[in-house]
């Protein structure tokens, strides 16, 4: 029997709509990172990548869409074959109101 665990999330997740692209590069003093963003909201993001960091690292991403361009800070909180979940730990109001611009687009 399968098991269901309550999602813990405060935003909500949507997935990045097929055809639209939005890179992801971490390219700051810490790891070297790039890839590109599945699924995304304003508490995180889920990063397709090879570039693996280990959950607790935190990284200054920049996200650039043909929208916006935007940076934030985040945390590694699951590592899979596939990429990373990312928190997002701090955003400017400035960046947190182009994410929500860009999340609008989505749900549109």
């Amino acid at each position: 029997m399968r098991q269901f665990t309550q999602d813990l999330r405060r935003h909500q997740r949507i997935l990045v709509p097929a055809g639209h692209t939005i890179r992801a590069e971490c390219n700051g003093s810490g790891p070297k990172i790039a890839g590109t963003v599945s699924v995304i909201g304003l508490g995180g993001l889920f990063l397709r990548t090879r570039d693996f960091q280990p959950a607790g690292t935190v990284l200054h991403l920049k996200l650039i869409d043909s929208l916006v361009t935007l940076e934030s800070d985040c945390t590694v909180r699951r590592v899979t074959d596939a990429g990373m979940g990312l928190e997002i730990t701090s955003i400017s109001t400035s960046d947190e109101q182009k994410l929500r611009f860009l999340l609008a687009q989505f749900k549109a």
